[in-house]
Formats: structure tokens, sequence, C-alpha cells
């Protein structure tokens, strides 16, 4: 399972490194892909369970995967300003579009490759 969680949050990560040309732009958006990652979840965590089954063991292993790697690639302050920054942008988003399609977007991405988030 933990290799499954790894998979993905590179795989979410990796995502955003494809238009990435120099080491510093590559790293600079890994770090916005794990922010993303921790983002989502918090954001799965307090508006899909109303409408979704959350898996809370992948849930909890994706963030148990992913802030450490965040903290060791930026630093723990760093990380959770960025984390705080995300939040703020992340609810926005939800206000904008609603929390119902939010939570099935992010059921549509993150219900692949043999991790499941969502159970229903």
């Amino acid at each position: 399972m933990k290799r499954a969680l790894v998979a993905l949050a590179l795989m979410i990560g990796a995502q955003t490194c494809l238009a990435a040309s120099s080491k510093d732009e590559e790293q600079a958006e890994m770090v916005q892909g794990l922010v993303r990652i921790v983002g989502a979840q918090a954001g799965i965590t307090l508006y899909c369970r109303r409408a979704y089954t959350i898996d809370d063991k992948v849930s909890e292993g994706l963030l148990r995967t992913v802030r450490p790697t965040l903290d060791n690639a930026i630093g723990h302050r760093q990380a959770q300003a960025a984390i705080d920054e995300e939040g703020q942008r992340l609810s926005r988003e939800i206000a904008e579009i609603g929390a119902e399609r939010w939570c099935a977007d992010q059921r549509d991405i993150l219900n692949t490759d043999g991790v499941r988030v969502f159970l229903d």
C-alpha cells in the first residue's frame, strides 16, 4: 500500500513538472504538487464526507508520505506557509465551483492507479 501511495504522490507531483525546463523549476513544480496533495486531502476531509465515503487509511497515508517529503524539500516553516496559502486558494476554489462538484472532480482524479481515497 505504501508503494501505491508513494507512486500516486509522485504521479500527481510529476504531472505539474512536465513543463519545467531547469532543475530549480522542476523542484518548484514538485513542491507545488506536494502542497496541492496536502491541500486536496484537507479539502476532502472537510467537504467530501457529506457525499462520499473516504478511506481514512489511504488519505492519512498520503499525508504521512507527502508531508515529510515536503518538509525535507523546503523546510517545515516554509512548507506550513505554502500549505496555509494553498488552503486559502482551495477555499476560494471550492466556494466558486461548489463542494459537490469539487469533490466529484477529486474523486475522479484520486480513484486511479489502484489507490482509492473515495470508497464509493
